[in-house]
């Protein structure tokens, strides 16, 4: 029997029939979806903090100074978008897209990073204290003058990572250790009492 005298299933249902299904079944992967009034507040007033963003399609949006503090932003997509200023503070990005992004000045404190990529983007003058970048992938990406006290990069991927002038105190990083120019608060009390 050759290959061509086989009976098919296409010969017995219509082709657009099984086109239908076969579209149908790629389609119905499970997705989340956008809460679409907490999208809503943060485009009319710029702040939506504890908001669940999770998913959201946020390229090359001006998010510049908005309030997203404790807001759930696991898997957005920020590519190109602007953050000067904003607050992120608590934030959870776990697998969020941060690529060529603009951070500058932005607040990231205890926000979690975990497993996002970050690629070409500016954190210059971003407040990163005990932010956690857990199997996060880091590229070409500056953090100059940054507030990285306590911050969390020690199962990140770093290539190409400019820290220039940022304050790493007691920042875990699986290459180096960050413990220089920290003064613990008892040595500058006590720095301050023998002046007295």
């Amino acid at each position: 029997m050759l290959f061509s005298d086989r009976p098919s299933l296409l010969n017995s249902i219509p082709v657009t029939l099984a086109l239908s299904v076969l579209s149908g079944l790629a389609l119905a992967t499970p997705g989340r979806a956008l809460d679409e009034a907490a999208f809503a507040q943060l485009l009319q007033t710029g702040s939506c903090p504890r908001c669940d963003l999770s998913g959201a399609d946020l390229r090359r949006l001006d998010l510049s100074g908005v309030n997203l503090e404790q807001a759930d932003l696991t898997e957005v997509n920020f590519y190109q978008a602007n953050l000067d200023n904003a607050d992120l503070s608590g934030a959870n990005l776990q697998g969020a897209y941060l690529s060529s992004v603009s951070a500058i000045a932005a607040n990231f404190n205890s926000a979690q990073l975990d497993q996002s990529i970050v690629y070409r983007a500016d954190f210059t003058d971003a407040s990163l204290y005990e932010t956690r970048f857990g199997n996060a992938f880091v590229e070409k990406t500056q953090f100059v003058n940054a507030l990285m006290i306590g911050a969390d990069l020690s199962n990140a991927t770093l290539v190409s990572v400019d820290f220039e002038g940022a304050i790493l105190c007691g920042a875990e990083i699986h290459y180096g250790d960050y413990r220089y120019e920290c003064l613990p608060a008892s040595s500058n009390e006590v720095e301050i009492d023998s002046v007295r």
